[in-house]
């Protein structure tokens, strides 16, 4: 399908709820993907560093755009500092409209309002690097992300030594 044909469905799904919800019933469920084994948070809220993981598609300008061509989706993941520059963050994914999020990202990948909340003392602070990937996946590139970019994202947040991750949706 093509890109045009993707950003129109995204608009019109998102007008017409009772789509969508068909969609969703006819795309089936993640059932049979593995959940990671959670953990009891180490310290406290107000102590705690945070990243986020988002599948809105964010990534860099600079970074490789997410595969809009694969019907299939696009697995991988892209990196992304707490310090990068907002107006250098772009949003490919043509299956939801974003037309809110191009106009303030932090609707998908509120990396500013972390940092709002470690100045008011409600959280320890934000984590130096987050996670963007894109929603929307299906058959391999659902099995790449569950096999490899999972892995690959919980090292970056190890590395980091993130306490918890705050996942929002594209």
């Amino acid at each position: 399908m093509s890109r045009w044909v993707n950003r129109l469905l995204s608009k019109v799904y998102t007008r017409v709820p009772a789509l969508s919800e068909r969609y969703g019933r006819r795309a089936g469920s993640f059932d049979d993907v593995p959940l990671p084994d959670l953990s009891v948070l180490r310290r406290p809220v107000h102590d705690a560093r945070i990243a986020v993981v988002t599948a809105g598609g964010v990534h860099r300008a600079g970074q490789p755009p997410f595969d809009m061509q694969n019907p299939e989706g696009d697995g991988s993941w892209r990196s992304i500092p707490q310090d990068a520059p907002r107006q250098e963050l772009v949003i490919t994914h043509d299956y939801y409209d974003h037309t809110a999020a191009d106009q303030d990202v932090n609707c998908v990948f509120p990396v500013d309002r972390l940092a709002e909340l470690a100045t008011a003392g409600m959280i320890g602070e934000p984590a130096p690097r987050h996670a963007g990937m894109m929603g929307h996946l299906s058959g391999a590139q659902l099995a790449r992300l569950v096999d490899h970019s999972a892995g690959e994202i919980v090292s970056q947040f190890a590395d980091d030594a993130v306490d918890l991750v705050l996942a929002v949706p594209g």
